[in-house]
This record gives C-alpha cells, structure tokens and sequence, in this order.
C-alpha cells in the first residue's frame, strides 16, 4: 500500500465524515433538534447548494459538459446495477413496494451534500466543478429513473400521478440552478477567445467576479451545514426486517455502482482525465440520499427500510468511500 497515498486519501475523508460524526454528537445531546436540521435543510437546499452548483456550472466551457466519462458512463452503470437489482426483486419474490425500494435505493446518491465536499477536497476547483457537471445532468436521471421505477412497480399510495410527482420533482432549486448554469455558460462561450478569456467590458467582468463571489461564500456555507444536518438527522433505530434486501441494497449502492463505473470508464475511455474519472467514481459510491427517505415517506413506500438504508450506507460509507478515492487519486 502507498502510505503517501493513504494519507492523500485520510485527507480528504476524515474532514467530511468528522463533520458528520460532530452533528451526529450534537444532534445526541441535544444542540441540534429535528428543528434545526429543518431549518438548515431549507437553508442550504434553497440557497446555498443552488449558489453553488450555479457558480461552478456558469463559469465552465461548454464543451465540458459534453464529457462522457462524467455523464454517459454513470448512466450506463446506473442501468446495469438497476436491472441487476430488478432482477435480485425478483427472484426473491419481493413484494412491489420493496422490490422499488430496493431497486432506487441500489442507486439514488448523496452526490450533492457528501459528494461535493469529497469532490473538493480531492481535486480542488476542478473537483468542484465536475461534481457540478454531474450534478447537473446525472442527477436528473436519479429522480426520473427513481419516480419511474416506483411507477413500474405500482407502488406508493399518493393520489398525484407519477408524471406529475416528476414535473414537480423538477421544479426544485438545485436543479433548475443547474440549468440556469448552462444557459449562462451558453451565452458566455459566444464571448470568449481562445484561451477561455471572457471578451466582455471590464465592468461586466468586475460585477461578475463580485457574484460570483458572493454565490462562492454561500454555497461553501452550505456544506458543512449539510453534513452536521446528516448526522443529526441519523438515528439507531432500523428495519430488521428484510436483511437480504438491505444487505443487497447497501453493497450494490457502495460497491456494485462504482465499480462499475469505474470498469466501464476505463474500458469505453482508458484515456480519460484522471479527475473526472475520480469526480464519477466518488460521487457513485457516495450513500443513499435523503431525498431518497423523504419522497419515500411523501409516497408511502417502505420508509423503514429507507431509513435503514439511509443509516446503513452512511455509515459503511466510511469504510469504502476511502477505498475508492485510493484507487482514484
């Protein structure tokens, strides 16, 4: 084992995982209430993630988008572990609310409020901005890919139909910051040079730099609110029930994803960028998110096991996200 590397590794995970290890000590004694994680998941979810993801999505070329390694190859894992999964659901005979259960949850990842942190800390700026890449265009596919499976599956008890429930799901700040990057990287690609200046008068430029700035500090507010927020918010209590399920779920989620993103890009794309190689690998092998549990429990599927598998791959996470970024870094 590469000591040096290990310790390049324990560098970029121990700060994330302390934070949420100091919000899960507060949240037990009682600093940190269900009301405070509240407010702070309204703040950094209205605000400050918004700020960030536009910032870093509005200031990149955008031929960066276009890379495959960040959107196409997660996409083609995503698919591969999901019908593995439907095919798990099956064989054991689930009913069709686990069998959803199991199959989004294999998949729908913590890729903003863990994976941004990780994604900084291991490459910097340009971290920052292909986790926002990805966000912008992968994480899109989580909540249609999530809402079309329980679709499938018949399951869930709200009255609204699934095509709506993604027409709002789409509505929601982050993503539609994501698409208000785009846009603005559009525009602002007609006015750059060759080397990537902006060709723009000076006080165009100048009050750019002075938002930009200002999005920066709110957007790095809102991490490590975010990460003090999920470890208050983890409790003990999980389903017994349905280990297989779970234990199927968490080791595809952990490792079957990024496993096989990481097999699939260096297959399809053995030249490609060591970051955003490593961007797409993280951010596959983060823990399931919350917003997984919470549409769970608006929809009414299987909120025991979510919030199990919420708990559980957080906490094995600790375990095998430093293992993936080793093979990353």
């Amino acid at each position: 084992m590469d000591m040096a590397r290990t310790w390049d590794v324990l560098v970029v995970c121990l700060p994330v995982f302390a934070a949420i290890g100091l919000g899960k000590l507060l949240g037990r004694n009682g600093r940190i209430t269900s009301g405070h994680c509240a407010f702070i998941n309204w703040l950094v979810y209205t605000f400050s993630l918004p700020a960030l993801i536009f910032n870093a999505v509005a200031r990149q070329r955008f031929s960066d988008f276009l890379d495959p390694v960040l959107v196409l190859m997660p996409l083609l894992a995503l698919v591969v572990v999901a019908l593995a999964a439907m095919l798990f659901a099956k064989l054991r005979g689930y009913r069709k609310s686990l069998a959803a259960a199991v199959v989004f949850g294999t998949f729908w990842a913590n890729a903003t409020y863990i994976g941004f942190p990780l994604c900084i800390n291991a490459f910097g700026a340009a971290g920052e901005a292909k986790a926002a890449v990805y966000n912008a265009f992968v994480l899109p596919f989580f909540i249609v890919f999530g809402y079309l499976v329980i679709g499938l599956y018949g399951a869930g008890d709200g009255e609204a139909k699934i095509g709506r429930r993604i027409a709002k799901a789409f509505a929601n700040p982050i993503l539609l910051s994501a698409v208000a990057g785009v846009l603005v990287a559009l525009v602002a690609g007609h006015f750059r040079d060759g080397s990537g200046t902006l060709q723009l008068p000076r006080a165009v430029t100048a009050s750019a730099e002075m938002i930009g700035s200002f999005l920066k500090l709110i957007g790095a507010m809102g991490l490590p609110l975010a990460l003090l927020s999920i470890g208050a918010s983890l409790r003990k209590e999980m389903a017994m029930r349905h280990l297989d399920a779970l234990g199927w779920a968490l080791c595809s989620k952990l490792v079957l994803l990024p496993l096989a993103t990481l097999l699939l890009i260096r297959f399809f794309y053995p030249d490609a960028q060591p970051v955003s190689q490593g961007v797409a690998v993280i951010l596959a092998g983060t823990p399931t998110a919350v917003a997984c549990y919470v549409i769970c429990c608006q929809l009414g599927i299987e909120t025991a096991f979510v919030s199990a598998l919420l708990v559980a791959t957080t906490a094995a996470s600790v375990l095998t996200i430093p293992l993936w970024i080793y093979f990353v870094l």
